[in-house]
């Protein structure tokens, strides 16, 4: 059988296999211009799709690496199929051999230079074969191995100090050739848990100096998830999946015929790390859920953060419903603690029913009538997935209810995690929104996750990552039908903050609290470096100008800087800004306004960061946005003295610059059109200032 290519062009992308006695490998996978040329020596460990199981002969020198599998080494070439919709160019190719059958699945996105990928291992044999890895997308051959002018970013993401990159020479993280074939070392980013962000982004960029290209690949799961970079024939690999056996304590058996679907990945490329972010972020919005939220990006007042915190009550919010819609918020929501008397409600959640002494005379109900008769949507706070040992609750339910190991419930900090993938609690949690929607009329919810259950869940289960797994999958079967069920219905996602801010749950959930950051002073270090992580639309930033740990009032530049902080993303405004002067509120309405200029700018656009992403303890912050022919810019002064913040702009071809907020308070910048340089000089220890601009 002679050679055979087949090569799929597509919206600047390519994807180029060859076939070859039965075997076929991926010999490119991304830029069309980029195609290079591969020995034909080298070409047979080019393969895309591996898998192992139990009883497989996994390879006796590769340590714990996830290449060259009993799967990959044996499958052999079936069948393709191409097939083009409103979203791209689809491909399936499918492999198989005597045990397993895998259907490889790739959309070349229309929009952006972006590829998703999953595979569907399907068991053709007489017995049961239970699973330890099928990857979402591998490919052997995504670099050479010794090119010295290869950097590896991978971003840390923890509770207040999300998406934080850093950039590491991927010699000095030990992925080289040293014995001129491979090596026992691989490095890996991994999650294992219901958090699925709490340490790092489920995201990488591999960017060749040399070669004047990135590759960014982001893998989509609401749980346990494994990235995986090494060495392997002159060439490295690359493996991104969902749980697997090694890391994540995952198996699953399949019967004959049965079939198992992995999580999703996805691939951008670019010129550098700049450009690979903003092709992801296209293809972000190619595959999400349509959401009316995303017309007009409301701005939202929330009574949580240096406000009510959690002791809400009818006295203390109708106040802040005032204010919010004097200045023009569109929605208010309702934090936690409506549900329990002061600050008790951490070990007590799971009945989600009002406390009547907090809401007298007409209850939580004529709250949310009063934010309505004020022109606003209403929402309040949720943590559905939380049971807290002391609520009533843990006596009601039945075995299975919660995630347990061993026939122990899984505990942690106070509390019980449900298990979805148990109709009952499944059923339970659809009333739980079913009674709230005819009680209150709901426009939004909060739906936070504050705490990780841990490694897994083994009831009904083949291992304790299958339970996790399962679990995962079906909470967002149950939030797509809570959507398609109340369709005017907006859902934010929190895990406190960002740490669980994965693609799995943005698919579906238009907002994503970013983060739970209580210092406006902090804030600029994650204002754009979150856009990384989630469209603008979708990124929200706290706004909190009166602050609970000043002894004084805010000035105008605290005002003013927090308004900043949120501009690039959607704005939630909280704290007692009742307390502030005629004159600052007046500078929130101006911040307001300005926001709701740029909405259908937001929507189109994409982030760049003109020193780089940020990092704490910087003392000069900028990022932006930025579509065709026009944009913003976001500069900080953090350095806690006055300072001259200069910012290059030459790479991004402006033509015009100036404030666009504050307008009505003085800024000393200066603009020079034929350097690219914009000068901003702050005369506080802290500030900062949004400018508008046009380009070329």
């Amino acid at each position: 059988m002679r050679n055979k290519t087949l090569s799929f062009t597509y919206n600047g992308m390519n994807l180029t296999f060859e076939i070859s006695k039965e075997k076929i490998c991926l010999l490119h996978f991304g830029l069309n211009e980029r195609i290079k040329r591969i020995k034909a020596s080298d070409r047979q460990f080019f393969r895309f799709v591996e898998a192992e199981y139990l009883g497989g002969n996994e390879n006796k020198h590769r340590g714990l690496k996830l290449n060259d599998t009993s799967y990959g080494l044996s499958a052999k070439f079936v069948a393709y199929e191409e097939n083009e919709s409103d979203k791209g160019l689809s491909l399936t190719i499918t492999t198989k051999n005597d045990v397993l059958e895998i259907e490889s699945h790739f959309l070349i996105y229309k929009n952006a230079h972006a590829v998703s990928c999953y595979n569907i291992a399907k068991n053709i044999s007489n017995k049961t074969v239970e699973l330890l890895y099928v990857p979402s997308f591998f490919f052997q051959g995504v670099a050479s191995s010794n090119n010295p002018g290869l950097s590896l970013y991978q971003a840390s993401n923890s509770w207040h100090c999300e998406a934080q990159w850093s950039k590491f020479g991927l010699r000095s993280l030990g992925v080289f050739n040293g014995n001129d074939f491979t090596s026992m070392k691989r490095y890996c980013l991994n999650n294992t848990g219901t958090w699925s962000t709490k340490e790092h982004l489920p995201m990488i960029v591999l960017e060749d100096r040399r070669g004047k290209s990135a590759t960014l690949v982001q893998i989509e799961n609401n749980g346990s998830w494994h990235i995986e970079i090494g060495d392997f024939a002159n060439y490295l690999y690359l493996a991104a999946c969902g749980p697997e056996f090694y890391d994540n304590s995952w198996s699953k058996k399949l019967k004959k015929g049965e079939t198992f679907r992995t999580t999703q990945a996805t691939l951008s490329f670019g010129a550098d790390f700049e450009e690979s972010v903003q092709e992801i972020t296209k293809a972000r919005r190619a595959m999400r859920r349509e959401c009316h939220d995303y017309e007009s990006l409301p701005v939202i007042f929330n009574d949580y953060m240096h406000a009510l915190w959690d002791t809400q009550t009818k006295e203390a919010i109708l106040p802040l419903v005032d204010i919010a819609s004097k200045v023009g918020c569109d929605e208010f929501c309702i934090d936690a603690g409506w549900f329990a008397k002061g600050s008790t409600w951490w070990n007590s959640v799971g009945e989600w029913k009002e406390c009547e002494e907090n809401f007298p005379n007409g209850g939580l109900k004529s709250v949310i009538d009063y934010i309505h008769s004020k022109g606003m949507k209403a929402g309040i706070w949720f943590e559905i997935e939380a049971v807290g040992l002391k609520s009533s609750l843990v006596d009601k339910a039945e075995d299975g209810w919660f995630f347990q190991i061993k026939g122990n419930n899984v505990v942690n900090n106070e509390r019980l995690q449900l298990n979805f993938d148990n109709p009952e609690v499944y059923a339970h949690a659809m009333n739980v929104i079913d009674r709230a929607m005819k009680l209150y009329s709901l426009d939004y919810m909060k739906i936070d996750y504050n705490f990780d259950a841990g490694v897994g869940n083994d009831w009904n289960s083949d291992s304790l990552g299958d339970g996790l797994l399962k679990h995962n999958r079906a909470y967002i079967k149950w939030l797509n039908e809570v959507m398609d069920k109340y369709p005017s219905l907006t859902i934010e996602n929190c895990g406190s903050g960002g740490c669980r801010m994965d693609y799995e749950i943005l698919k579906y959930c238009p907002i994503q609290s970013t983060s739970d950051q209580t210092n406006y002073r902090k804030y600029p270090y994650l204002s754009a470096n979150v856009l990384t992580a989630c469209t603008p639309e979708q990124a929200a930033v706290w706004s909190y100008p009166v602050s609970d740990y000043e002894k004084t009032m805010p000035s105008d530049e605290v005002v003013i800087m927090n308004m900043c902080n949120a501009m690039l993303g959607r704005i939630h405004l909280a704290s007692f800004i009742n307390k502030l002067s005629d004159n600052q509120l007046e500078l929130i309405k101006e911040g307001i306004s300005f926001y709701k200029s740029i909405v259908d700018m937001k929507k189109e656009s994409v982030p760049f960061f003109p020193k780089g992403t940020a990092t704490f303890f910087d003392k000069e912050v900028s990022g932006g946005l930025t579509r065709e022919k026009d944009g913003i810019l976001g500069v900080w002064n953090t350095s806690g003295k006055p300072r001259t913040v200069k910012v290059k702009l030459s790479k991004y071809a402006i033509k015009e610059i100036e404030v666009g907020y504050p307008k009505n308070i003085d800024t000393d910048f200066v603009f020079d059109k034929e350097s690219g340089v914009l000068q901003v000089n702050f005369k506080e220890g802290y500030g900062g200032r949004i400018f508008a601009f046009e380009k070329e």
